[in-house]
């Protein structure tokens, strides 16, 4: 018969608090509306009456980042819900379980631990869901509009800050992608984690992010890249060295994991950090649009 001392630790539901750098609100746009070309009584110009973020739609004028956005809230909203109603069934067992003194005790600690036990691999699919959502949209971000100012920059017949990027790059079809870091000897891999850093401290967009924007990116694209290619329970290995990098990363209050005699089991983003990835790339969007206001030039859609 199972008991509670047979069975891994399991993350269980917080109330996560809201970072204070997070975009308040759930702010609605209609982009497509515009503004008002004409200038106002008060005497503000069109760019007076524009936040940060709207100077993204100057370089990439396709894509409803907002819209992206509310759906991914959507989801999250409904997994947190779903998480938190089966927390209160394991508690109401667990209760039952250390209250109930009758004949089926034993019945009873057997269905504590199973929900337990089917708690550890929901947890592991609303984290999966989370990341597979929410680093897409971080990917397709910085790819489109990594892209989209390099082809600014040659018809506007310039070239991008020095930085050893483009050196190393030189005229490579790839320079411009996220997703290729370029090697001192000027070799191109694909490795995003690694190529995103490149691109943006190389762009200048690096200073406009939060101070821990590059860490945060790293974190979740390695975790994204181990659950979409492991699943759940990675090898033993996997789980070694992700515990290991957690530690020296320190990673800590980006995950944590449920375990098995004592070692890693299988790893979730806490709760907490999930509830604030939208928040993150509102943060990110607005970066971005602060960065294009910033550049040496006007930009327009060609």
């Amino acid at each position: 018969m199972k008991s509670r001392a047979d069975f891994p630790s399991v993350n269980r539901p917080v109330v996560p608090k809201v970072p204070a750098w997070a975009r308040p609100g759930d702010v609605q746009r209609d982009v497509d509306a515009g503004y008002e070309e004409s200038i106002p009584e008060n005497g503000l110009g069109y760019d007076d009456l524009m936040e940060d973020r709207d100077y993204l739609f100057r370089l990439i004028n396709t894509i409803d980042w907002e819209a992206q956005l509310r759906a991914i809230k959507g989801v999250l909203g409904r997994n947190r819900a779903a998480s938190q109603a089966v927390s209160k069934a394991i508690d109401d067992l667990q209760h039952e379980s250390e209250t109930y003194r009758g004949p089926h005790h034993e019945q009873i600690v057997d269905e504590w631990v199973d929900a337990v036990s089917s708690a550890s691999y929901s947890e592991a699919a609303n984290s999966m869901s989370a990341i597979g959502m929410i680093m897409p949209m971080l990917e397709s971000i910085h790819s489109q509009a990594f892209y989209s100012l390099g082809e600014l920059y040659a018809a506007k017949g310039m070239g991008p800050p020095a930085h050893k990027r483009w050196d190393r790059a030189v005229a490579h079809p790839q320079r411009w992608n996220c997703q290729v870091y370029f090697d001192a000897d000027g070799t191109a891999g694909t490795d995003i984690i690694r190529g995103i850093r490149q691109i943006s401290a190389a762009t200048g967009l690096a200073p406009f992010l939060a101070s821990d924007t590059a860490d945060w990116i790293d974190a979740m694209l390695t975790y994204r890249n181990k659950m979409f290619h492991g699943g759940f329970e990675w090898s033993l290995e996997q789980r070694a060295r992700f515990a290991r990098q957690i530690e020296a990363r320190h990673w800590e209050h980006f995950f944590s994991a449920a375990t098995t005699d004592e070692e890693p089991w299988i790893f979730y983003v806490r709760k907490e950090v999930i509830a604030e990835m939208p928040s993150r790339i509102e943060a990110i969007l607005d970066s971005w649009g602060a960065f294009v206001k910033g550049l040496p030039f006007e930009c327009g859609h060609q």
